[in-house]
């Protein structure tokens, strides 16, 4: 039976496990820590103590050795597998071998107090671990903090700040990542260059702001139109890069061409109304024997994209392996 005791508080009261199977310790040891504030649930076998901690996840745990079902050092050592935070633990034991006090503070206990105790004892016990969990809990918040503003800075430090895609840095290292992958075990690896056409008219006549609003707008339609395991970077301006991993030079050529035609057909929202824009595309792909390095991938889809553009625009051109002639394709 669970005996719970509340002491009023302008503070948060820190809640007590006491695992105790003897009623007349349990009583005692609940007056005593009761009395000075805290919260105090006891348990009077090992599995509810166990149950109770998954529940109630206490502050710190007293806990007996001798229990009639599992022992203290069985319970110390499942607290601390089924905790994802850290709970002190006081173990309690008759028993007055160093053996046994080594063996508790083995399997996880953080301090060992022999029966029978004096309770001013154990209050300064329990304060003195208490104290060390709320340091703890204050470093893990810190900890917290510090993790997430180093995510929040990498996520700054690899992402373009207009349309939210990667840039040009990101696009870099998962390049060399990829095409060492690549090469490696021998897959596909293809890269798409784009730009929006006559982007310069268009910023001229509508202005750069409204200009801003189409590179999101297209950033938008790209990542739609791409798998989760892609790469989509701005490259600058209004050039973009995909990496498309494990795909082949084919497959590339149907993606691009169907984002072209998407682009093509999509109006984009923007101050000046909805306004249609067309792209130009270049593909390459790995393996390809005139591509030996990284940077070689890039500018064999930026030769296709500027044939595509030299053709007419709106349009994709493929470059395959080699001398392989360039394949157009006409939206």
């Amino acid at each position: 039976m669970n005996e719970v005791s509340r002491c009023e508080s302008n503070s948060p009261v820190e809640r007590i496990l006491c695992v105790e199977d003897s009623p007349t310790q349990a009583a005692h040891i609940r007056n005593i820590l009761a009395n000075d504030g805290y919260q105090v649930e006891v348990a009077a076998d090992g599995f509810q103590s166990l149950a109770l901690a998954r529940e109630t996840k206490p502050d710190l745990v007293v806990l007996d050795i001798m229990l009639p079902d599992i022992d203290g050092y069985s319970v110390c050592r499942k607290l601390r597998s089924q905790s994802d935070h850290y709970i002190p633990v006081l173990m309690l034991s008759a028993r007055q071998e160093v053996e046994d006090r080594l063996d508790g503070l083995e399997v996880g206990a953080d301090d060992y107090l022999p029966k029978p105790f004096d309770a001013r004892e154990l209050l300064a016990r329990v304060k003195s671990l208490l104290r060390i969990k709320r340091l703890n809990n204050e470093l893990q918040e810190k900890l917290n903090e510090a993790q997430e503003s180093f995510n929040v800075w990498r996520r700054v430090a690899v992402t373009d700040h207009l349309t939210g895609l990667h840039n040009r840095h990101y696009l870099q290292k998962m390049l060399q990542d990829e095409v060492t992958v690549a090469s490696r075990y021998g897959t596909s690896l293809s890269c798409v260059m784009l730009d929006i056409d006559h982007f310069r008219d268009f910023n001229n006549q509508y202005g750069h702001l409204v200009g801003d609003e189409v590179l999101k707008g297209l950033a938008a339609v790209l990542e739609r139109g791409s798998r989760k395991a892609d790469v989509i970077a701005r490259y600058g301006g209004e050039e973009f890069v995909l990496l498309l991993p494990m795909t082949d030079l084919d497959a590339a050529a149907l993606t691009a061409r169907r984002l072209c035609r998407e682009v093509a057909s999509t109006p984009l929202a923007s101050e000046a109304g909805n306004l249609k824009i067309t792209i130009s595309l270049g593909v390459a792909a790995l393996p390809d024997s005139d591509i030996t390095t990284p940077l070689k991938l890039i500018a064999k889809a930026d030769r296709a994209l500027y044939m595509a553009k030299d053709a007419g625009r709106n349009r994709v051109v493929v470059l395959g392996p080699g001398d392989s002639p360039p394949q157009e394709l006409v939206e």
